[in-house]
């Protein structure tokens, strides 16, 4: 990393991933060689990292929903001739090797052969199935093939010589024929990929996949890398306790386990969807509900809080990664008569104080922090 100058990105939170990707392109005094430093447009936060991995993470997110198609298996870019020009895939490799190596999530999203191409600069053609394939229209063109007869077959003679093949159309000839699809589908995509890879030479990451491919594999493909989880939010906890036996105490220690209950909830919401929920009643059916409504899941939580929605790539950094719990017990002494307050993040410090007086149910504690998770981003006061 050159630091002799910064790479400085001023955004709006509105479109951050187009806006992202215009001021990322149009840097004229650095370039992503330099520090990542980012600042919001209208917010007061200055950036000592967390600015940098939310914006990192929003990318991240961003990227993989924009220009990317597939499922939990892993996903190959969406072929788009525009998008190529307009945005082009050197970029998104920038961003990339900018996340690994500036605290931001990994690039976990590439299907196995996207990453053995990135990794060896070759295509295997023979381990390449149509399991591969995640372009919707091939994919439906593939099982339209498999299900026709010879009279139906040669209605799709159009579109099955659009993807290169050359023999005769019958269903005599059907493997052939979604053969040539499958390697249709992945061949147009390899000018993609090696816009990519041209991005991710950046910090010599391309490099360092080529000789390590097995190790840096989890970065890359999905199934190794670790997501944010309860259990790993929950260890990470460093509350800071009033003393022994006295009346805060109890308070702080009930406001902690109010914490874990929360963010293991959110955890079984993600697991079954709400389908085995326990019993609940009154006010806590209303808190429940209020958390599936708002869409608030443990990564994003734990973005909330730190910056980041990804467990730290480093272990030592692992190990370290440490959240401090504060309470407030005076907010009536400073501001009077109210009936709320929210907590208050410190996410370059990654700490956080939990207003004690509001928070005196779990009912009211999901329901506080449920809304200042969803309108608490930006960095401002009302």
């Amino acid at each position: 990393m050159d630091e002799t100058s910064i790479f400085s990105i001023c955004v709006t939170r509105d479109q951050m991933l187009e806006r992202g990707l215009k001021q990322w392109q149009r840097q004229k005094k650095s370039s992503p060689k330099n520090p990542l430093r980012v600042s919001f447009i209208g917010e007061a936060g200055i950036d000592n990292g967390a600015l940098r991995k939310e914006f990192l993470t929003e990318m991240m997110a961003g990227i993989e929903k924009r220009f990317f198609e597939g499922g939990d298996n892993g996903k190959t870019p969406k072929y788009s001739m525009t998008d190529m020009d307009k945005y082009n895939f050197k970029t998104i490799g920038e961003i990339f090797s900018v996340s690994i190596a500036q605290d931001g999530p990994p690039p976990n999203l590439f299907m196995q052969w996207c990453y053995n191409y990135i990794s060896t600069g070759e295509i295997d053609q023979e381990a390449i199935t149509e399991n591969d394939i995640t372009d919707p229209e091939l994919m439906e063109l593939i099982k339209e093939i498999k299900a026709a007869d010879n009279a139906t077959l040669m209605m799709c003679t159009d579109r099955i010589l659009s993807c290169g093949y050359t023999g005769a159309v019958s269903i005599q000839r059907r493997e052939d024929i979604v053969r040539a699809v499958v390697l249709h589908a992945t061949v147009r995509l390899l000018p993609m990929l090696q816009q990519i890879c041209s991005g991710m030479k950046l910090y010599g990451l391309l490099s360092l996949v080529q000789q390590e491919a097995d190790i840096c594999r989890q970065l890359f493909v999905p199934g190794s890398f670790c997501k944010v989880d309860a259990d790993f939010l929950v260890k990470s906890l460093s509350p800071i306790f009033s003393e022994n036996g006295t009346m805060r105490r109890q308070r702080e220690s009930k406001v902690v386990n109010f914490l874990q209950d929360f963010v293991q909830d959110m955890e079984d919401e993600e697991e079954d969807n709400r389908g085995d929920m326990p019993e609940e009643k009154g006010e806590d059916v209303k808190a429940e509900t209020c958390i599936d409504d708002m869409n608030i899941n443990v990564g994003r939580f734990c973005q909330w809080l730190t910056g980041q929605a990804h467990v730290p790539l480093i272990h030592a950094d692992r190990e370290n990664f440490k959240i401090v719990m504060e309470f407030d017990h005076d907010c009536h002494v400073r501001y009077g008569t109210h009936s709320i307050c929210y907590p208050v993040v410190n996410s370059c410090s990654r700490s956080v104080t939990f207003p004690v007086t509001h928070l005196t149910t779990y009912a009211e504690f999901k329901s506080v922090l449920s809304q200042a998770i969803v309108h608490g981003y930006e960095f401002g006061r009302c």
